[in-house]
């Protein structure tokens, strides 16, 4: 979920922080959008398969649930922007209309899969030594990812406001 987080989090800024003319930006929006698809079901493949080799089971964590929620609402979110705003023939008012909810949606999608890593960190916490090197790292990471998510977020809302405001 982090690399999902990652290549998500370059989609978002890309459309809204660099200067290019628009149909470049939804162009890389959307192909950065779909390698960050990629990667999460590759991450989600990579889950099934240890648990299948480990044999243990599969979506019993909160952290499975919420990667799995994550994921789908991702493609859906892609599918729907796809279809909004980059086919032809999709009239200008309805990708007006649509762009509020395309924007907040993508930015909660976002925040769920911060929410999946920082959940998979807990979960991996549990067995790790208190107070050891390994503890540390998941702590550190896990501030880090929540600075990140908060970051990203800040920056696409007040992009988003100082555009119309």
């Amino acid at each position: 979920m982090i690399t999902l987080k990652l290549a998500q989090s370059a989609a978002i800024l890309v459309y809204t922080t660099v200067p290019m003319n628009h149909r470049a930006q939804k162009m890389v929006h959307m192909l950065v959008h779909m390698v960050a698809f990629i990667l999460g079901v590759f991450g989600v493949y990579a889950a099934f398969k240890f648990h299948n080799a480990a044999v243990a089971p599969d979506l019993v964590s909160l952290h499975s649930w919420i990667g799995i929620c994550a994921i789908s609402l991702f493609a859906l979110q892609w599918l729907i922007g796809f279809a909004v705003f980059w086919m032809p023939g999709t009239h200008e008012l309805t990708r007006a209309a649509a762009a509020p909810a395309h924007v907040a949606g993508g930015l909660a999608i976002f925040l769920l899969a911060v929410c999946a890593a920082q959940t998979g960190l807990v979960q991996k916490s549990a067995s790790a030594t208190p107070g050891g090197t390994e503890a540390n790292l998941i702590n550190v990471t896990g501030v880090f990812i929540l600075l990140y998510g908060g970051a990203v977020a800040a920056t696409v809302m007040l992009r988003m406001a100082a555009r119309h405001g």
